[in-house]
């Protein structure tokens, strides 16, 4: 373990010194893009904002310049930090989005709706087919959200060390923060804002009832398009496959539920799904160049450094 630790890029060189990693320029990034858009604002909202992404910047900063811990549970949250503040950031978004922007762009995307499938999606696929248990199953992936990103980030370490976990961090992180950046320019509220709730057996069963809880309780407004539930967990779970190609067929079906859950359950239009799987596939494709790139290492290297556990 220790080994594994020494030899990670950023986490120093023969000098001594530590260096980022790929996934400190992506939290950095993203930090500095808000805040940037919030103060151009010139608003108070928009000031108290700026400020908070400053001090993570500072925070962020001085982290980076830390060597990486040996302790394994310690290394485990430096490398998933930009994923742990998701929530954070997730509630300053529905503030966020109407610092330039008053209202939503709810219309537009019904009417690309609209265009791609002939139909509102998210009003007709529960008349489509309105069994008790397949709600309950499509509900059940959209609650497990909750659970494939952690599995797939502790899955890729477990069984492939530190950079796994890093591979994984950076392709969630990188789906995360693209839709975040969506949101606080295009805000979209979605169906469950623009129209009437699932009525009828669908609507029966315990875990629709306590989705819809969950959701009434702690959701952004203006989070919808693209949809970061299925970006976030799409990519989490095609980055488990490099890594753990047995945890990416159990999660599987999580997964596929998930994605159809979020426009069954009237959570998403169709086209927030299509782009939230869109991003998922550029964030995986784009995690191997931005290693590469950010962290000044070729794959070649990187193959060669010590993983524990697989």
């Amino acid at each position: 373990m220790a080994e594994a630790v020494t030899r990670l890029p950023g986490g120093g060189g023969d000098d001594g010194r530590a260096r980022p990693l790929a996934v400190d320029y992506l939290a950095a990034a993203y930090l500095a893009a808000t805040g940037i858009l919030a103060a151009a604002s010139i608003s108070g909202a928009g000031a108290r904002l700026a400020a908070l992404h400053l001090v993570g910047l500072f925070a962020l900063y001085w982290v980076a310049g830390r060597p990486l811990p040996t302790a394994r549970w310690l290394l485990f949250f430096r490398l998933v930090y930009p994923l742990a503040l998701t929530p954070l950031l997730y509630l300053e978004l529905a503030t966020m989005n109407q610092l330039h922007v008053a209202g939503y762009f709810d219309r537009t995307v019904q009417a690309w709706e609209q265009f791609v499938f002939r139909v509102q999606l998210s009003v007709d696929a529960s008349d489509w087919y309105g069994g008790l248990w397949f709600s309950e199953v499509l509900h059940f992936g959209y609650l497990s959200y909750y659970l494939l990103i952690p599995t797939a980030t502790i899955s890729a370490y477990l069984s492939r060390g530190p950079r796994g976990l890093e591979r994984v961090a950076l392709t969630t992180g990188l789906a995360f923060f693209v839709c975040y950046l969506c949101f606080s320019v295009f805000p979209v509220a979605g169906p469950r804002y623009e129209f009437p709730g699932i009525t009828g057996t669908p609507s029966e069963g315990l875990l629709f009832d306590l989705v819809h809880r969950i959701l009434e309780g702690g959701s952004a407004k203006g989070t919808a398009f693209p949809s970061s539930h299925v970006a976030a967990t799409v990519s989490a779970w095609m980055a488990t496959g490099r890594e753990n190609r047995r945890v990416f067929w159990i999660m599987a079906p999580f997964a596929v539920s998930l994605t159809l859950g979020t426009v069954y359950g009237r959570f998403h239009y169709g086209v927030d799904t299509a782009a939230g799987l869109l991003i998922a596939a550029a964030a995986f494709a784009a995690t191997p160049w931005l290693m590469k790139r950010l962290e000044g290492i070729e794959e070649v290297e990187r193959a060669s450094l010590p993983e524990f556990g697989g």
